[in-house]
């Protein structure tokens, strides 16, 4: 005899790991106004798979180092972004929340190279794009960055991205979906 059970935890799942991404989200969010740290904004622009335009928006809080040497500092990072896909008439958007961190090679001179990487939940319009079918509404993202920081201060970076939002397997579906692009950034 087979047991059957009409209780999915895929639901469970996806409640859990909300409440998790916000839980850590505002509580590095509530305790990063006693870390210094530096706060910036990004707006980029890019393609996705089905032949998709993306832009996105992004305001990052980077922290104090976690660990520095003369070679390079590692920073954890704080991100709430958006973005917008089209495709001919049809567009999404979503939004969402991360945690990552940075690794900026220190070097003399007018410009510094770094790598980023993050990690968080989106929440997207629409389920499907193209012909991706997402499963739900409801993704992860993660985002990987190599860019440079130049100008007085080094307050303004350029960076190249490339993020995958997939559900992790929490619906039947997940087919994820891809986007490349370039960013400008502005630390202030």
């Amino acid at each position: 005899m087979r047991f059957t059970s009409r209780f999915s935890l895929k639901p469970v799942m996806m409640r859990c790991c909300t409440s998790l991404m916000l839980t850590a989200f505002c509580t590095l969010g509530a305790a990063s106004p006693s870390a210094a740290g530096d706060w910036s904004v990004f707006a980029g622009l890019g393609g996705g798979d089905c032949r998709s335009l993306a832009a996105d928006f992004s305001l990052r809080h980077t922290l104090d180092p976690l660990h520095e040497n003369s070679v390079l500092e590692l920073r954890p990072l704080l991100e709430a972004s958006g973005t917008v896909w089209k495709k001919s008439a049809e567009h999404i958007w979503g939004a969402g929340v991360a945690a990552g961190v940075t690794a900026e090679f220190r070097r003399e001179g007018a410009w510094r190279p770094y790598l980023s990487g993050s990690f968080g939940t989106f929440l997207l319009s629409a389920d499907r794009m193209g012909t991706h079918r997402l499963g739900g509404h409801f993704q992860f993202r993660s985002r990987a960055s190599a860019g440079i920081r130049f100008g007085e201060g080094l307050r303004h970076c350029i960076q190249a991205d490339a993020a995958h939002f997939s559900n992790g397997g929490i619906y039947t579906f997940n087919s994820g979906f891809n986007t490349f692009g370039l960013s400008y950034g502005f630390r202030f």
